[in-house]
């Protein structure tokens, strides 16, 4: 079950990180540090005697906002010609910023609410259907209900289409007329709104603590980089091959060498990673699109 929860966790933050890539061309190095504030959300919800799944819309909203702060900020840096290193390394302070913010956040709920917020998990917050989670019918829907809505967005609405085309050549598109910022600034809400969803939802399986972000975000690196860092089907599947060479891989082994192989399940992602890039670098949505046009 937990390789079901972190295949859809994992797999949405992949689309959300290749999506941004795709629109702006730089790596957002702050996007998991955007969805692992919005854990905080949902143990503000149990401390409220609510049910934490009452964060995810809070989250989705907060992830929106916050996404759209830092690609004005992307953007006014890249209207005055700043290079790609400049906005990477621009992300780079923010998520750092961001990181001491949600410190902050943390520290001032252990005061208030008299509960330790540096290590927590939710999963007793969590209900059940007979044997079955809560979390893992949520995780499930909410990432197959993302992905075909997005789906169905880009190729049957004009909007959507018009995003395409932005993904595609944003010059081009700025001289056809098409309004790029305004799809922009949906597209970079939408998966910030995403991300604030996956983090909101990571707790009630899993153990949060302010380095989550830091290190979840070298499986989104690797999902998009199997997957195919240009492709957004691509890193969907890339988030679910990731989180199963991360679980399933990993918890084989601990039954050859012993448990203490759990500490290195960091590594079968980063195997798996170099491989593609040697092997090929276009990750499997480039591969296979290149198969097909023989």
């Amino acid at each position: 079950m937990g390789v079901v929860v972190f295949s859809c966790i994992l797999a949405l933050l992949a689309m959300g990180f290749t999506l941004q890539y795709i629109t702006l061309g730089v790596p957002n190095l702050a996007y998991t540090t955007i969805a692992f504030a919005s854990p905080y959300l949902s143990l503000l919800m149990t401390i409220k005697g609510l049910s934490p799944y009452c964060a995810l819309p809070f989250g989705f909203i907060m992830g929106g906002v916050i996404s759209i702060l830092l690609y004005k900020f992307m953007a006014f840096l890249r209207d005055r010609k700043a290079t790609t290193v400049t906005l990477m390394m621009s992300t780079l302070c923010l998520s750092l910023i961001m990181y001491g913010a949600v410190n902050i956040i943390a520290s001032y709920m252990a005061q208030v609410f008299t509960v330790y917020t540096f290590s927590f998990s939710l999963t007793q917050y969590d209900f059940n259907i007979g044997t079955v989670p809560g979390i893992l019918i949520v995780s499930s829907v909410t990432a197959v209900t993302l992905a075909l809505v997005f789906h169905v967005f880009l190729v049957k609405t004009k909007f959507g289409i018009g995003m395409r085309a932005v993904m595609e050549n944003y010059s081009l598109s700025a001289i056809q007329g098409i309004d790029t910022e305004k799809i922009l600034i949906v597209a970079w809400f939408f998966v910030g709104g995403v991300a604030g969803i996956s983090g909101a939802l990571y707790p009630l399986w899993f153990s949060m603590d302010p380095l989550a972000d830091t290190r979840i975000f070298i499986d989104v690196f690797a999902a998009c980089i199997v997957g195919g860092v240009r492709s957004i089907y691509g890193s969907l599947l890339g988030g679910f091959l990731i989180a199963a060479s991360e679980t399933l891989v990993t918890y084989g082994f601990t039954f050859v060498l012993g448990n203490w192989v759990w500490s290195y399940r960091a590594l079968p992602p980063m195997i798996l990673s170099i491989l593609t890039l040697l092997w090929m670098p276009e990750g499997i949505a480039g591969y296979v699109q290149r198969f097909s046009s023989r």
